[in-house]
């Protein structure tokens, strides 16, 4: 046999058996196929997350394919939300609003720059939903336990943009198959529902800790921390709602801290904004972790969770990305399901009961005026009115001590050595005229809670954020007055009213002191202060420069005050 022939014959064999072979081996067609015959290798989800395997005839291993990242955005009236397939999260929540900004620095030369003219200096429109670096994407959730679903897990996204109100995913590890839905009934608002649902696909039992996590990446140059003389600060903060307290954790060396109990809401407080979630049917028993990271703010929700063999459980819980106006959460989520109380996020410290008296009375002439800078003038007014009584008592008492001012400065000279002495003399004298030095002091006290309960007011309230008051200058009332000539003027007029009162020390050393050193501190403590804070101070100097006059005036016709001649000799030595 030549060597052709013998070629020949080897190919017959061999096509020969392939066709014995493929008739032995292969499946049957499956009904109903488009090409009989031929089966395609079935997809599942491998046990890696974000990856699907290719299941190879015979026992071939898994082949692992990673799943693409998508994004899908949703426009709403209120945000641009943007989801990731990275963590079934939601990678952008741009607020559109106004007044929705970043609050931006100003130099002494822009905000002269824009007193002449130069348009506004704005910042960024606010975005709740920032991802950190390594750290859980906003809004992703995860569960831990000996068969853990990371919180970047890779998500395969449904029904894309088949309707508006709907963003679905889904993913599998392990015994976990889990199905997630963002959802919301308008494009009005800030608050979305978020439905998780797990299913155990193992025949056996699974457990663990069902986590929601919100991250936000910080920029550090935009933050500074609040000081007496730096500014009321706008550092970003984590918060936990356990059992009806809530747990603030601003930027230190701490290591995070879990809270144990009844678990109402976990949010990202970003001084006028917030991002929360929370669970929606009614508070639940677990705990909230808060980590606070220079370049990054964290804070979790954390649920235990157990489910049998072959069982399916949805969690229901709600997420708000929008302004801390106290009105709005006040009514979150008032019908049908459970109240958040995330109102409480709205911290004024201390002074809550004045706080909320004072933006009361602001909101009532902002409704006369529709302007929140004449809202802290009538305001001022208002307090000036309520403690005229006290400030008549003040100025007398001031008339009475400024009398016994020499016969004080005897008994100095009477028991140089004796302060004991002194002291006793002293009260002695108080008796026998009546006078009351704690009473020239009072309506100076009762302003402190009310410089206080204002600061916090234009440190939180987000009525007041963005307000400008009147022209080219003072913008915003809860940012420094870039020119710095409100706090200037507002240092004039506390020197005005410090030599309109009566003297009651014959110390030229302690008159200058009080006439001079104190308003140009309070004046330097003020340039990094809220404008509308200065506003009411310089306010409140003018309208005590009259009320002073007028006091007098009456004082002197009741023989009570020193005439003004005698006044002015006064203001000459100090």
């Amino acid at each position: 046999m030549d060597a052709q022939k013998r070629q020949l014959l080897a190919i017959t064999l061999s096509m020969t058996l392939v066709m014995v072979w493929m008739m032995f081996t292969t499946p049957a067609a499956v009904p109903g196929s488009a090409d009989a015959g031929v089966v395609e290798a079935p997809l599942a989800v491998s046990a890696d997350a974000g990856t699907l395997a290719v299941l190879q005839p015979g026992d071939a291993p898994l082949v692992p394919v990673e799943l693409p990242k998508r994004e899908v955005t949703r426009e709403r009236n209120n945000t641009a939300l943007t989801f990731s397939s990275e963590g079934a999260s939601l990678s952008s929540a741009l607020l559109k609003g106004v007044k929705e900004r970043e609050q931006v620095k100003m130099t002494i030369v822009e905000g002269y720059q824009q007193l002449f003219g130069k348009p506004p200096k704005t910042g960024p429109q606010m975005n709740l939903a920032v991802p950190a670096l390594n750290k859980p994407p906003p809004f992703s959730v995860s569960i831990t336990g000996e068969q853990s679903l990371p919180p970047t897990t890779r998500y395969e996204v449904l029904d894309e943009g088949a309707t508006f109100d709907t963003v679905r995913f889904r993913a599998q590890k392990g015994p976990w198959l889990l199905e997630k839905t963002f959802h919301w009934d308008s494009k009005a608002g800030y608050a979305m529902g978020i439905d998780v649902t797990v299913t155990n696909t193992s025949a056996a039992e699974a457990s663990g800790e069902l986590g929601m996590h919100l991250w936000r990446k910080i920029d550090p140059a935009k933050e500074e921390a609040a000081s007496l003389f730096g500014g009321i600060g706008n550092q970003a903060m984590a918060l936990c709602s356990v059992a009806d307290k809530v747990h603030r954790r601003r930027p230190d060396e701490k290591p995070p801290e879990s809270f144990n109990g009844t678990v109402h809401y976990a949010a990202l407080d970003q001084q006028y904004f917030i991002a929360a979630a929370y669970p929606i049917e009614k508070p639940q028993d677990g705990r909230c972790t808060v980590t606070v990271e220079h370049e990054a703010r964290g804070s979790e929700l954390f649920f235990p969770i157990k489910l049998a063999a072959g069982q399916k459980q949805t969690y229901r819980f709600g997420g708000f990305a929008g302004p801390k106006d106290f009105e709005l959460l006040q009514t979150m989520n008032a019908a049908g399901t459970a109240h958040p109380a995330l109102e409480s996020s709205v911290d004024y410290g201390w002074w809550a009961a004045i706080c909320k008296l004072l933006l009361w009375v602001m909101k009532f002439f902002h409704r006369l005026t529709g302007n929140w800078g004449l809202s802290i003038i009538f305001l001022t007014l208002v307090a000036k009115i309520v403690l005229l009584p006290l400030t008549h008592k003040a100025m007398v008492s001031a008339e009475a001590m400024k009398k016994l001012a020499p016969r004080m400065e005897e008994i100095k000279k009477k028991f140089p050595n004796d302060r004991e002495r002194q002291g006793m003399e002293t009260m002695k004298l108080y008796q026998e005229t009546g006078a009351n030095p704690i009473q020239g002091c009072l309506p100076l006290l009762l302003q402190f809670p009310i410089w206080g309960a204002l600061f916090y007011a234009l440190r939180t309230s987000y009525d007041l954020y963005g307000e400008p008051f009147f022209g080219p200058i003072w913008r915003d009332l809860t940012y420094p007055d870039p020119t710095y000539l409100l706090p200037l003027a507002l240092g004039v007029t506390m020197i005005i009213t410090q030599k309109l009162q009566p003297q009651m020390t014959v110390d030229p050393v302690q008159a200058r002191l009080m006439t001079w050193v104190m308003p140009i501190v309070f004046t330097a403590m003020m340039m990094n202060y809220p404008a509308g804070l200065a506003l009411y101070i310089f306010t409140n100097n003018l309208l005590s420069i009259g009320q002073q006059y007028a006091l007098r005036k009456y004082l002197e016709k009741k023989g009570v005050a020193q005439p003004a001649s005698q006044l002015g000799k006064l203001r000459k030595s100090t």
